[in-house]
């Protein structure tokens, strides 16, 4: 009850009092007097009452608003982490890609012919050139002798280089479907990456890093992949996955180019 309302009840009680007690008798008005003094005190009863119920209906009010202050944060952290078990639920999925039957050029690579059977030949005539002295059959080119995973793996770099990065990526795809054991394997898997990179496509360049992390966790391209992957988070606009990224490669690779890197790129955070 406001101040204002108890003063115009008091006033409109002494205004009855005195009205009451100028045509009232003595004992009339020492028994009204007694009911106004009750009246006073159970009106002071309830202001108590009413003050104690402010109190603790604002205190209510403020732990209130804290409840929903913590209820819209822990929305958000639920949120957050709906996305990044999302996120991890696709990069595990890519980092098992379903088995491909191999290619017709993969079965006749790995698989090379069976040579003729030996024919005994016939002696030759009188005045005939015999096998041994026939000149010997004409050797292989050069390109024919040579690797044919580094072939591959080469003419995907020089795609690369020339800026064509959907089509070197298709090389290192093929690289890696027909020679998934091959010397190169690492290497190229991060150069897909690094070609999902340079067309922009910074998600699907995460999960190809994601790829080298888990398939080569002692590798030479670990460092290079952890980097990239920070920088393509940064790029998408997540920064707190970045900046786990940049720290853990200052963590786990100190005095690496790729940390120094990271360094520099953490100290131009907001």
């Amino acid at each position: 009850m406001r101040g204002d309302d108890r003063r115009a009840i008091g006033l409109i009680i002494s205004l009855v009092l005195i009205n009451l007690c100028g045509c009232a008798s003595t004992q009339e008005t020492s028994t009204i007097q007694q009911s106004v003094g009750m009246l006073y005190d159970r009106q002071q009863n309830l202001e108590r009452r009413v003050d104690s119920f402010d109190a603790q209906a604002k205190r209510g009010g403020d732990l209130y608003a804290r409840l929903e202050a913590l209820q819209v944060q822990v929305g958000a952290l639920n949120g957050r982490i709906e996305q990044l078990e999302h996120r991890i639920e696709q990069m595990n999925r890519a980092a098992s890609p379903p088995p491909q039957p191999p290619s017709q050029s993969q079965t006749t690579s790995e698989s090379p012919p069976m040579p003729p059977p030996i024919a005994v030949a016939p002696p030759p005539p009188p005045g005939a050139v015999s096998p041994a002295q026939a000149p010997p059959p004409p050797t292989a080119t050069a390109p024919e002798r040579e690797n044919p995973e580094k072939v591959l793996f080469e003419r995907a770099n020089q795609l690369f280089q020339q800026g064509k990065y959907d089509l070197a990526r298709k090389e290192y795809q093929n690289l890696l479907a027909k020679y998934p054991k091959s010397e190169f394997a690492e290497e190229a898997l991060f150069s897909t990456g690094e070609c999902f990179f340079g067309d922009k496509r910074y998600q699907d360049s995460i999960e190809v890093y994601q790829q080298v992390l888990d398939r080569y966790p002692k590798g030479k391209k670990v460092s290079g992949a952890l980097l990239k992957q920070g920088s393509a988070f940064q790029l998408l606009g997540d920064n707190t996955a970045a900046r786990i990224l940049y720290e853990r490669l200052v963590e786990k690779y100190p005095g690496t180019s790729q940390a120094q890197a990271a360094e520099k790129k953490l100290k131009q955070m907001p």
